[in-house]
């Protein structure tokens, strides 16, 4: 399935450290992968990968997204993990990497110099387990006394952002508490899960997946 993207169509980029706006340049057709040309507004750094929303006829849509600014181009990545690998029985696996990440919807926050219901909330943090399906990690929000709101439902995240193989996912956010966040892979890479349980076999010296 194809959705048409009409040309000047807004889109809101979501990165790890910023969100900058996109204008579509020319129509486009969204399917499972595509590039859209796209002029950049307002942002001398934009973010070079992040969580795309983008308005459609059947809604707002949201998938991960790549950025080349100098050439004018984003790269829609929407392979979804496997429903098979999902299980809610899969097996977690022990993994403390850092993560990076920004919410990209979130109910409106209460209290003073809590940040509008627009605005998105930066975080970070360590893993704790992942597993096919989702992870669980211990958060870090970068503003004093703020913590993730209860009704967040997703985030962008920039797994291992540091390491030689950082993995950019989607999660669907199942509960928040205090500082400590668990989801749901909403989108990653196949190849970028076996990454993932590579790292988490080589640190609890486990043989390598079958």
């Amino acid at each position: 399935m194809t959705i048409p993207l009409p040309a000047g169509t807004q889109m809101i980029l979501t990165g790890p450290a910023q969100a900058v706006e996109l204008l579509s340049l020319a129509p486009a057709e969204l399917g499972d992968q595509g590039e859209i040309p796209v002029l950049v507004m307002g942002s001398d750094v934009p973010p070079q990968r992040g969580m795309i929303s983008i308005p459609t006829p059947f809604g707002v849509m949201r998938t991960i997204a790549a950025l080349d600014a100098e050439q004018g181009v984003v790269t829609l990545k929407m392979a979804k993990i496997p429903p098979a690998w999902q299980r809610r029985d899969a097996h977690r696996m022990p993994l403390a990497v850092p993560i990076r990440g920004t919410t990209v919807s979130l109910p409106a926050l209460a209290g003073a110099g809590a940040p509008s219901s627009n605005r998105p909330v930066r975080f970070n943090g360590t893993t704790i387990d992942i597993s096919p399906g989702g992870l669980s990690a211990n958060l870090t929000v970068e503003s004093d006394g703020l913590r993730l709101p209860p009704g967040v439902r997703d985030v962008f995240l920039e797994i291992d952002p540091f390491g030689p193989q950082p993995v950019a996912a989607t999660l669907r956010v199942v509960d928040v508490r205090s500082d400590r966040l668990r989801g749901e892979f909403e989108y990653l890479q196949p190849s970028d899960w076996l990454h993932l349980a590579k790292l988490a076999r080589d640190a609890a010296e486990l043989p390598p997946l079958e």
